[in-house]
């Protein structure tokens, strides 16, 4: 080391190159497993669809795959891989104390949020491999991409179920452009959220637990107790992350029927997207300048 190299601070594009780097060494073990899991599950796939002998193994046709990025489960697994990145992106990194964070040349928060922000880019980049192998995983075995059907909209639950003709309205409905935006907006805010708990606390799945028993019993309270209110945000949350929402089963006089009570909306998603990234964000931002000693 020179003279003219003490106190010398990186120039940031060198520092977030390392942060690539780094958090790409990091999640490639767990990158890989997943890969390989949906590679497997692919070729299961395609192989039940295409192939007789497999289907008469099954002793049945394998049910034509659609792929909408809205409908549980393939909007649940980005959401979930959102959720669970953020532990492999830290691991083996002591975020309390007198950790490694302080002796960098660079801001310990900068150096935070560069960290953050590579993870959400790998997560991206990993979605986006992710979708363009389920799209054609869903071409090769014969199924279609979205859906193109009719819904029955609910508008009124005593009418339906007592036959009133305009207690129900069928509407056409076709997968939406930003639905398959949709995975990209939930997954970021799941992964924002979930490292304000890796940031913020020493327990994050401690934590992480505890808030899924409170979301828990939120449900159970709305639903024992009939609040409409409480229902109707455990759906929006429950839509948002790849949940079954706002469908449910009506007993009509012609049978039972699975109608609708909300159709998502542009404005919807745009209105959840913004509020909680927005909310991951502040999170990440108010957890990445925590005092030295804490």
């Amino acid at each position: 080391m020179t003279d003219s190299t003490i106190g010398r601070i990186p120039a940031m594009k060198a520092v977030w190159m390392e942060q690539l780097r780094v958090v790409r060494l990091a999640i490639r073990r767990e990158a890989g497993l997943a890969a390989l899991v949906v590679a497997l599950g692919s070729v299961a796939v395609i192989g039940i669809s295409r192939l007789p002998v497999l289907q008469a193994i099954f002793n049945e046709d394998m049910q034509r795959l659609v792929f909408d990025p809205a409908e549980s489960p393939w909007m649940f697994l980005p959401v979930l891989a959102a959720l669970l990145l953020p532990l492999v992106v830290w691991k083996g990194e002591r975020r309390f104390g007198d950790t490694p964070l302080w002796s960098m040349p660079v801001d310990h928060r900068r150096h935070v949020l560069l960290k953050v922000t590579a993870g959400w880019v790998w997560l991206m980049a990993i979605l986006g491999a992710f979708l363009v192998w389920a799209t054609l995983t869903t071409l090769v075995s014969g199924g279609s991409l979205g859906v193109d059907d009719v819904r029955l909209l609910l508008l009124d639950a005593a009418g339906a179920s007592a036959g009133v003709p305009d207690a129900m309205e069928p509407v056409n409905w076709t997968t939406p452009w930003w639905q398959w935006v949709l995975p990209f907006t939930s997954a970021s805010a799941a992964y924002l959220l979930a490292s304000t708990l890796v940031l913020a606390t020493a327990r994050p799945l401690f934590w992480a637990a505890g808030l899924w028993v409170a979301g828990a019993v939120v449900l159970a309270i709305g639903e024992i107790w009939d609040i409409g209110w409480m229902q109707r945000t455990t759906e929006f949350v429950a839509w948002y992350i790849g949940g079954e929402s706002f469908a449910r089963g009506v007993q009509l006089p012609t049978g039972r029927e699975v109608v609708w009570t909300l159709l998502p909306t542009v404005q919807m998603w745009m209105t959840l997207s913004a509020f909680w990234i927005s909310l991951g964000l502040a999170g990440v931002l108010m957890a990445s300048g925590r005092p030295r000693n804490q």
